[in-house]
């Protein structure tokens, strides 16, 4: 899958692209009442709460995924070890379930 730890643009898109349809569809999943307004078109997803607006994007020139919260601002994930991790070691998942209070389990 890697190769000297690097990962290859092809290989970035299309784990990246999973990781997106995998967090609009677990959203969706989880808000049978509606409260939530899930847009996913072109790579990003924009994510319309009570909290406000959550943005999350695939940023192929960095290959990272990047989020923009409401609640606590910028963030640019990096893959690492089958995770997605921000430079201060922050979890994607850890965040988007602390501040969705929705739980993912890729």
């Amino acid at each position: 899958m890697l190769k000297n730890n690097k990962m290859h643009l092809i290989e970035f898109s299309n784990i990246a692209e999973q990781v997106l349809l995998f967090i609009a569809d677990t959203i969706e999943s989880f808000d049978s009442d509606g409260l939530i307004d899930v847009d996913f078109n072109n790579d990003m997803i924009n994510i319309s709460t009570d909290k406000g607006i959550f943005i999350i994007n695939k940023h192929s020139a960095s290959m990272q995924i990047w989020l923009a919260s409401p609640i606590s601002g910028p963030y640019h994930f990096s893959y690492a070890n089958g995770k997605w991790y921000s430079h201060a070691g922050s979890e994607l998942f850890e965040i988007l379930t602390n501040e969705l209070q929705i739980i993912f389990k890729p």
